[in-house]
């Protein structure tokens, strides 16, 4: 007699699928929440705070496993380990892709290569986060080494990265784009059917400044004061609590100013003058009356 038919195994064996399921419905909550906050940019702290208070106030049991920081790391871990391998699994399939490269610093000062990849996928174009890498020296050299670190995180190595590569999307700082040892020369040395494109938004950028490099009152006083006005407001809730306030007041909308640290690129920069026009009525009428203060903020608003 088959001992799974006894109606005590059975039994058994049905307990164990239904704990089992219960378990999985867990973790799948768990995993979902955790992907909610990373992908909102929350605190590691307000996973606890989700788990308990919000999934347990819809009647969901998911007991006190894993409700820590290291709990949620480990999440984490797994969902960036099953997106690395779908990444890896695409690439695997495509016969052609780009490599975008960027540099960056983290909070320790560490110099960082920021790797992407593009290709397309069911007949659109994707974008692909691969990795970021320290870089051990931030030359040429050591920049190609980091960028083809992270290639090979997703498979591409040097013998499938050559056959695969079709071009690579670099800024121009000299590191990359020096014609006699940078980057794109050394790409260009080992894969020369590659193409080297130098990052169009960097490249307008280049362009912009270089058409008004003359005209003093945009790089002077202009920007100056798009930035003073800007930082008055970004750093101060109660400023822009008058601020709103006197819109409230006017009867007209406001667009948010963003911060300096945005007003970076071409878009950037048109958002900032859109929300400048915009606020221009609301904010002359605050800061002439901040102006008759006497405090820090009313000396800069009569500067403005």
């Amino acid at each position: 007699m088959n001992p799974d038919k006894q109606p005590l195994n059975k039994m058994m064996n049905r307990i164990r699928a239904e704990v089992s399921q219960q378990k999985l419905e867990i973790y799948r909550i768990l995993v979902n929440t955790t992907h909610f906050c990373v992908k909102e940019e929350l605190a590691f702290l307000k996973f606890r705070g989700l788990c308990c208070l919000l999934q347990a106030r819809n009647g969901l049991k998911i007991g006190e496993n894993y409700l820590s920081n290291n709990g949620m790391l480990s999440f984490v871990k797994s969902i960036s380990a099953v997106e690395k391998q779908k990444t890896i699994t695409e690439i695997r399939d495509v016969r052609f892709l780009s490599a975008l490269s960027d540099g960056s610093t983290d909070r320790s000062q560490t110099e960082e290569e920021l790797v992407y990849v593009r290709y397309c996928k069911d007949g659109s174009p994707v974008t692909r986060y691969v990795n970021i890498i320290d870089i051990e020296h931030a030359d040429a050299p050591g920049t190609l080494a980091a960028i083809n670190k992270g290639l090979q995180s997703v498979g591409l190595d040097d013998i499938t990265l050559p056959s695969k590569l079709a071009c690579i999307n670099l800024d121009g700082a000299s590191v990359n784009m020096g014609k006699k040892s940078g980057v794109a020369t050394l790409i260009k040395r080992e894969i020369p059917h590659a193409l080297v494109i130098h990052c169009i938004a960097h490249n307008l950028e280049l362009a912009v400044l270089d058409a008004v490099k003359g005209d003093t009152y945009i790089h002077g006083k202009f920007e100056d004061t798009l930035k003073g006005v800007i930082k008055i407001y970004q750093y101060s809730p109660k400023m822009r609590r008058e601020l709103n306030s006197v819109a409230l007041f006017l009867e007209k909308a406001t667009s948010q100013f963003g911060t300096v640290q945005q007003i970076r690129w071409l878009a950037s920069q048109e958002r900032a003058i859109y929300a400048f026009a915009k606020n221009i009525q609301v904010t002359v009428t605050h800061l002439e009356n901040l102006a008759n203060g006497k405090n820090d903020n009313a000396a800069r608003a009569r500067a403005f």
